[in-house]
């Protein structure tokens, strides 16, 4: 073969490995706030089943609501928290925060009205008297809420009303145990995902605390979210995101120190745009299917 063809079949051969190797998903742009509000390290997003979009971040007010086009409306929860952390959405539209510092669950309604909170202000439980630096919670099918307990190495399970279902874990390395149970993903099956972060690995457990499954060789797991029948696994220390199919399988990446800084837990709205929060970068970042 002439030297011209081959080096033309390189370039095709090329050219069809960098279409293989794109990005899953590309940004489409970072969540805009008034210039008299200035973002903190931002460590949750939420989005109800309206698409208003909820974000939690470590200064004030720590609690920002937008509408579903994305425009900035109210802000609430100013000198509340020691330590935002992890921000849901119920069935009910109502918002859940977990207050690291202070040990805390929080229950907002969307006007911003506190109307429940779980644990001890500032004083940390154990059992089912309180919790010890939670992190992060999602809700299953039939309303119950789990809880990663990370300064008690346990996840919690809660009815709707907060009262104890069960719980399992511990601090260590084993299966079913937690160096840190940082971040939290359910499926429709109601199977939970736990970040087990610096144990480096992903934890998969039924809804009763079944061990199913350790998932690795992502580094190190902060956030997780589950989208149809694919898990995304936010990397902090490396700055990039994982997909994995349903068998624990790294299907693709993306990111870098330059798109994403300290990526950490995650929401997804009705149109599959993907809202990213950052630490270090303090945004929030969207993402989309390109």
């Amino acid at each position: 073969m002439c030297r011209i063809c081959i080096c033309s079949l390189a370039l095709v051969l090329l050219s069809a490995s960098m279409v293989s190797a794109a990005d899953p998903y590309v940004s489409a742009g970072f969540l805009k706030l008034p210039t008299d509000i200035e973002l903190g390290p931002v460590s949750s997003v939420a989005v109800d089943s309206d698409d208003n979009v909820y974000v939690l971040h470590r200064g004030e007010p720590p609690i920002l609501a937008f509408d579903a086009k994305h425009n900035y409306v109210k802000g609430w929860g100013t000198g509340l928290f020691k330590v935002p952390h992890g921000l849901r959405v119920d069935s009910d539209n109502n918002i859940w925060t977990t207050d690291n510092g202070n040990h805390v669950l929080r229950k907002f309604n969307r006007d911003g009205r506190l109307l429940l909170t779980l644990g001890t202000e500032g004083k940390p439980g154990k059992g089912d008297s309180g919790f010890k630096a939670p992190d992060d919670l999602v809700f299953d099918s039939h309303g119950n809420m789990y809880v990663a307990d990370s300064g008690n190495g346990r996840i919690v399970k809660l009815s709707s009303e907060g009262k104890l279902i069960t719980e399992w874990g511990s601090k260590g390395k084993k299966s079913g145990q937690f160096a840190t149970a940082h971040g939290l993903a359910i499926d429709s099956q109601d199977k939970i995902y736990v970040a087990d972060r610096n144990n480096k690995r992903v934890q998969v457990f039924s809804d009763s605390g079944k061990h199913l499954a350790n998932w690795t060789g992502f580094g190190n797991a902060f956030g997780l979210i589950v989208i149809g029948k694919e898990l995304i696994v936010s990397e902090g220390d490396i700055h990039k995101m994982f997909i994995l199919d349903q068998d624990g399988k790294i299907t693709a990446s993306w990111g870098d120190p330059e798109m994403l800084q300290l990526p950490h837990l995650m929401a997804v709205n009705s149109k599959g745009i993907l809202f990213i929060t950052e630490v270090k970068g303090e945004r929030v970042q969207m993402f989309k299917r390109p």
